[in-house]
C-alpha cells in the first residue's frame, strides 16, 4: 500500500517540487527559510506525501537541507561554496564550447546567435534581470545542444545551487559590458569552428564571472558591516 501511495503521489510532487523550486529561484523563499511541511500541504489542499516528496527531490537537487529534529531549510550557499561551483562550471563549459564548435549545424548556431542579440538588447537597455535569465539560459542550452542528459542534469543542479548565492554580480559598473563582449567571443569562436578558442573563452568567461561575484560580495560585505 504505501508503495501505491508513493506511485500515486508522483505527478503531484512533481508539480509541488516545481512550485517551489520557482519560489526559492525567485528568491520569493529566502536562504534559511523553513519549509513547513504542513503549512505547505495545508495551502495547496493536498496531503502530506505529495509535499514530502517534492522536498526529497529539492534536497537531491541541492536546493534545500534537511536537518533532523529541525525540519527543512531553503539552502544558504557560501561565497566559497559559491567560487567552486563556478570553478566546476569553467570545467565543463571549455569542454562544452570545444564540442559546440566540432560540431554545431547551423539551426543551433543561428538559436545561440539570437539569445546574444536579446542580451545585447537586454545590456543597452540596462535590464540587468533579464540578462542574467538569457546569460543562464544561454549556457543551458549550449548543454543542451552537446548532447548529453547526464551532463546536463548535473549543469542545471549547479546553476541552481549558484542561484540560492543572491549576488547580483551583473550590477557592478562594467559587468554586463564584459559580459556581453565575452559572449561574442564566445559565439565567434563557435563559428569559426576553432575548438581551442571556443574552450579557452567559455572557460575565461566563467573564471571572469566567479571574479565579477567576488567584487560583488567585497562590495556588499562592508555596506552590510557598517549597518550593523
Amino acid at each position: 500500500m504505501q508503495e501505491i501511495q508513493f506511485l500515486r503521489s508522483q505527478p503531484l510532487a512533481r508539480l509541488v517540487q516545481k512550485e517551489i523550486e520557482r519560489q526559492i529561484l525567485a528568491g520569493e523563499l529566502q536562504g534559511g527559510a523553513r519549509l513547513n511541511e504542513l503549512e505547505i500541504a495545508r495551502n495547496l489542499g493536498i496531503s502530506r506525501a505529495p509535499v514530502r516528496e517534492s522536498l526529497r527531490i529539492l534536497e537531491q537537487a541541492g536546493l534545500v537541507v534537511s536537518r533532523k529534529n529541525y525540519g527543512v531549510f531553503v539552502r544558504v550557499v557560501s561565497i566559497e561554496e559559491a567560487r567552486e561551483i563556478y570553478q566546476a562550471r569553467s570545467y565543463i563549459d571549455a569542454g562544452v564550447g570545444q564540442e559546440l564548435a566540432r560540431r554545431i549545424n547551423p539551426r543551433d548556431l543561428a538559436e545561440l546567435q539570437g539569445m546574444v542579440e536579446r542580451m545585447e538588447s537586454a545590456f543597452t537597455a540596462s535590464d540587468a534581470a533579464t540578462y542574467h535569465e538569457l546569460n543562464v539560459a544561454f549556457h543551458e542550452r549550449m548543454v543542451e545542444i552537446a548532447g548529453n542528459r547526464k551532463l546536463l542534469d548535473i549543469y542545471r543542479n549547479l546553476l541552481n545551487e549558484l542561484a540560492l548565492y543572491r549576488r547580483h554580480s551583473l550590477g557592478q559598473p562594467g559587468a554586463m559590458r564584459s559580459s556581453v563582449e565575452e559572449h561574442r567571443r564566445i559565439l565567434a569562436a563557435i563559428r569559426s569552428a576553432d575548438s581551442d578558442a571556443a574552450g579557452k573563452a567559455m572557460r575565461d568567461h566563467i573564471i571572469a564571472s566567479g571574479e565579477r561575484l567576488q567584487r560583488a560580495h567585497e562590495n556588499v560585505a562592508p555596506a552590510a558591516s557598517g549597518r550593523s
